[in-house]
């Protein structure tokens, strides 16, 4: 079996990998460049298994996957969550003054959540994005006036040098990685569901399906939107409730919510992170 991430080594989804692997057995891990092409290999591999980010705590949701999962991604069932706690530093190829910085570069998200440090401490830096934190690191080798924000692991794999750290704006953040396979989790006892739907496009729909969780008394920790790709104004709604899709409520509500939504999806039920 095949394992795919979102490499290079020293990315934060590396992280999430070491992680989920260190109670597994028998893999083989893969790096992928883009979190498109992992859910691409795991729709023509279907005994493999991807790691990929949904969420961050500081940024929201990361949209491609979400998107890729409501659109591209038939089949494919979330069996686990990871969440890591997220520390970014600011890496130089050599020690560096903050003045003689003159471009920094990183993954999106991750320039995002240092957003006030960058503009406090480097406001005159050109920025820079890439395609993950680690290759921002691999990018500043033999560059005199460049530094990265990424983690500390990358820092010791491309032999750089921290120059700062924990320069996140906001201190506890984290971001969720879901695994995603060909079949979700057995009931465990501390379970999600994740699932999909939309509603017709007229008043009180959305309150409806709402209700339905309210009446089965059934917590829903996440709910978000995204157009549907198909009308200005529609939305897809993703949602995590808590429990298993066995079990006799949860059941129950699949069952009510087919008759109320135009289009529903059970992403899969899983363990939640501890």
């Amino acid at each position: 079996m095949n394992i795919y991430y979102l490499g290079p080594k020293g990315t934060f989804s590396e992280q999430a990998l070491i992680f989920y692997i260190s109670q597994k057995r028998g893999y083989c891990i893969k790096e992928l460049k883009t979190i498109p092409d992992i859910i691409t290999m795991l729709c023509i591999n279907k005994d493999d298994e991807g790691l990929v980010p949904i969420e961050n705590s500081i940024e929201g949701t990361v949209n491609v996957t979400l998107d890729m999962l409501i659109n591209d991604a038939d089949g494919l069932k979330i069996k686990r969550e990871i969440v890591i706690p997220i520390s970014h530093c600011l890496i130089a190829d050599k020690n560096l003054e903050f003045d003689e910085i003159k471009l920094v570069i990183s993954h999106p998200q991750a320039l995002a959540q240092c957003r006030n440090y960058i503009r406090r401490n480097l406001p005159n830096a050109e920025i820079v994005t890439a395609d993950s934190t680690a290759k921002a690191v691999s990018e500043i080798k033999n560059k005199a006036y460049a530094a990265a924000i990424g983690n500390a692991r990358a820092a010791e794999i491309y032999g750089a040098q921290i120059i700062d750290k924990d320069i996140q704006d906001v201190k506890n953040n984290f971001t969720r990685f879901i695994v995603l396979a060909s079949s979700d989790c057995e009931y465990t006892g501390n379970d999600k569901t994740s699932l999909i739907f939309s509603v017709p496009n007229e008043p009180g729909s959305l309150y409806k399906i709402l209700e339905v969780f309210a009446r089965e008394n059934v917590n829903m920790t996440k709910i978000e939107s995204r157009p549907s790709r198909k009308n200005m104004g529609e939305y897809v709604f993703w949602v995590d409730i808590e429990g298993h899709r066995c079990d006799n409520r949860i059941n129950k509500i699949l069952g009510v919510l087919m008759g109320k939504t135009e289009f529903l999806k059970v992403l899969g039920s899983y363990p939640k992170y501890l």
